[in-house]
């Protein structure tokens, strides 16, 4: 059939949302497509028809940028992680002081890329950190048995507010399981523990599992036995706080405690791998001594949060940031592991920093590069685009745009 132009609106429409983006082929080309007039009706010549008949005419573009909006403004559910809270600025200070260790600390902030750039100061000598303990653990094993594979950040929250069900978090490893190792969740919330590790034994993947709250280590780490079934092979790590120290959450001496109690948890249940707290680089190279009292030094580092790092030199400024923090540690053989790192593909620029579909490829390509001998090493942020997150200038209204590929959930 000889058609001149008709376009079958709903199968194409149906195709578009269901294709998702693939990493390392990004399709940002709709700014450059030439603009096609469209017009009321279009004339279909075919043998079926005694006479040339006239159609509405249908115009649908399926190469653009996923749009992963909810319908509604994001409602954290409860017992949720919070949607992030007030950004700090791109050139942080110095941490600031956190509450006595006697008062619980406030529930830490959703997982996010660090703002910071600049090492912070070194600690004054009026506040010094409590020593590291002990590890109980002999070394710790490799992050992944399949040590060619990058990891992955992932959150099991929906778009529009409330919790992903064990078949959509299958169906989201369905979609990255494969192409990473390690898959590190930074809570228990939500059931995420026993969906994680129902669709990691089924796609072959290991969980950096975390603990958000540390007024609550003994309640998590329960969660987390039950949620696995006591089954710890599949556990790489457990990490407990993320960026608190950084975020002025927690002094460095409670999360010293906190690695401790935590891993004293773990070993009554039957765990024995590392045990990390997380901190952004700035805070790791302020005090090295949560590097110290870590199964292994567990840090974030974002290059796109400094403003004279080009997506192409990603690679590079971690690379410069491993550096320091290795000369600052008590064992320099030490293994580091970057446990975020990434770049959003929409946002606004921070300097040479600039947010996009191609920079984004190409700061990935520059990240991997840099892990060539030792991919397991670098965990990459994040799964999925994370619209239940909150928009904000301090961050460059990035937050929700660094999924892989610009990819999104199909909870979405």
């Amino acid at each position: 059939m000889k058609i001149q132009a008709f376009v079958a609106a709903s199968s194409l429409l149906q195709l578009s949302v269901a294709q998702p983006r693939r990493h390392g082929h990004p399709h940002d080309v709709h700014h450059r497509r030439a603009f096609i007039p469209k017009r009321d009706k279009v004339t279909v010549t075919d043998p079926k028809f005694t006479k040339p008949t006239e159609i509405p005419e249908v115009v649908v573009y399926v190469d653009h940028q996923p749009d992963c909006s909810p319908a509604a403004p994001p409602v954290v559910p409860p017992g949720a992680v919070p949607a992030s809270p007030a950004p700090q600025a791109p050139q942080p200070q110095p941490p600031a002081p956190a509450p006595a260790a006697s008062s619980a600390p406030a529930p830490p902030p959703a997982p996010k890329p660090s703002t910071s750039v600049q090492p912070a100061p070194q600690p004054s000598a009026a506040s010094p950190a409590a020593p590291p303990p002990k590890s109980s653990a002999s070394a710790a094993p490799p992050a992944s048995e399949d040590s060619a594979l990058h990891g992955i950040t992932y959150s099991p929250y929906k778009g529009a507010g409330g919790c992903k069900s064990a078949a959509e978090v299958d169906a989201d490893f369905a979609l990255f399981a494969k192409d990473h190792g390690v898959i590190r969740l930074y809570g228990v919330d939500c059931d995420q523990v026993a969906s994680a590790y129902a669709a990691a034994k089924k796609y072959g993947n290991k969980l950096m599992l975390g603990i958000f709250d540390i007024s609550s280590i003994p309640q998590a780490v329960s969660t987390m036995a039950s949620g696995v079934k006591n089954d710890w092979s599949i556990v790489d790590t457990v990490s407990v706080g993320n960026e608190l120290v950084n975020n002025g959450q927690a002094q460095v001496g409670q999360m010293v405690g906190a690695i401790e109690q935590t891993r004293s948890a773990l070993r009554a249940k039957g765990y024995n791998g590392p045990v990390v707290t997380v901190d952004t680089f700035v805070a790791v190279i302020a005090h090295p001594e949560l590097c110290d009292a870590s199964d292994y030094c567990a840090v974030n580092v974002h290059p796109f949060f400094d403003p004279n790092t080009p997506s192409a030199k990603a690679g590079s400024f971690i690379t410069s940031i491993v550096g320091q923090i290795r000369q600052k540690l008590s064992d320099p053989k030490k293994r580091i592991v970057v446990t975020e790192t990434g770049w959003p593909w929409k946002g606004t620029a921070n300097g040479a920093a600039v947010p996009g579909m191609d920079t984004q490829a190409t700061a990935i390509a520059s990240i991997k590069s840099s892990f060539t001998s030792n991919p397991a090493d670098c965990i990459l942020f994040t799964a999925f685009n994370d619209m239940w997150k909150k928009p904000a200038a301090g961050t460059f209204y990035a937050e929700q745009f660094w999924g892989m590929g610009a990819r999104c959930s199909p909870a979405d």
